[in-house]
């Protein structure tokens, strides 16, 4: 498995996109657990921080390939733990599908359009 980058540059634009994507469509599908459920790890300071409009000589944060969510002790009983898990398993996995997919799609018309 490779080494995580460094530096902000050693992400790839297109693969950050798409982790903040995934991090902002997370909450349309737990709404009902929005006071249980917290953005953690590298994430954290790109949504706190505008990573482009930094001081002059302050370097970007270095980010993130993954979301990482916490969430609290109460979530987790048996029956909202396999709730939780459906919906990750079903509609998070289509949805990265579907942001790849317009991501793609999106890219072909750009170089299209360029020529």
């Amino acid at each position: 498995m490779p080494d995580k980058p460094t530096t902000a540059a050693g992400y790839r634009r297109e693969h950050v996109e798409l982790v903040r994507d995934t991090c902002l469509y997370v909450p349309t599908k737990l709404a009902d657990l929005s006071d249980d459920v917290v953005v953690v790890g590298g994430l954290v300071p790109s949504l706190l921080i505008a990573q482009d409009a930094l001081p002059v000589g302050v370097e970007p944060h270095v980010g993130t390939m993954d979301l990482d969510i916490g969430l609290t002790l109460a979530v987790l009983d048996e029956a909202r733990y396999r709730t939780l898990t459906e919906r990750f398993d079903v509609r998070a996995s289509a949805q990265s599908l579907t942001i790849r997919e317009t991501r793609r799609a999106n890219a072909g018309r750009s170089k299209t359009t360029r020529r």
